[in-house]
């Protein structure tokens, strides 16, 4: 993980105001094995949780949490921990825009790249006009 300290300190803080608070100890639902989980998802891939299809931490096993995943499955226990959207909150890219935006191997952006090789500009839905356009009067 590329994080200082301090950086380190800020995610297990948002974790622990957010999410994992004194009162929200589940055994099914949000037990010590989501926290470990998301704490490692934050600090690992936290920086590409933004992308609209985020890799899956392969470093974590699976069956760690199998037990307590397939009972929640099975009872309805309300409050059950999302791994991917809590790392995402606690890695602080709540703000950030689920496009990936890095740059290809040529220097170009990927989706100059893309662009080029389709002859087309991409147009935004109506949708994204719409949260884009809340955003910028939510900014001013």
């Amino acid at each position: 993980c590329g994080l200082d300290r301090g950086q380190i300190n800020e995610v297990v803080n948002r974790l622990r105001s957010k999410f994992f608070t004194d009162s929200s100890y589940h055994l099914l639902n949000r037990n010590c094995n989501h926290f470990t989980e998301t704490f490692a998802t934050a600090l690992i891939i936290g920086d590409q949780l933004a992308d609209q299809n985020p890799p899956s931490l392969k470093m974590y096993p699976a069956w760690v949490n199998r037990l307590a995943k397939t009972s929640t499955n099975m009872i309805d226990h309300g409050d059950v921990c999302n791994v991917y959207l809590e790392a995402r909150s606690a890695a602080g890219m709540d703000d950030k825009v689920g496009w990936d935006l890095s740059s290809s191997k040529d220097g170009k952006s990927a989706s100059g790249a893309s662009q080029q090789k389709s002859g087309k500009k991409k147009e935004l839905t109506e949708k994204q006009k719409a949260a884009l356009a809340k955003l910028k009067r939510n900014n001013k």
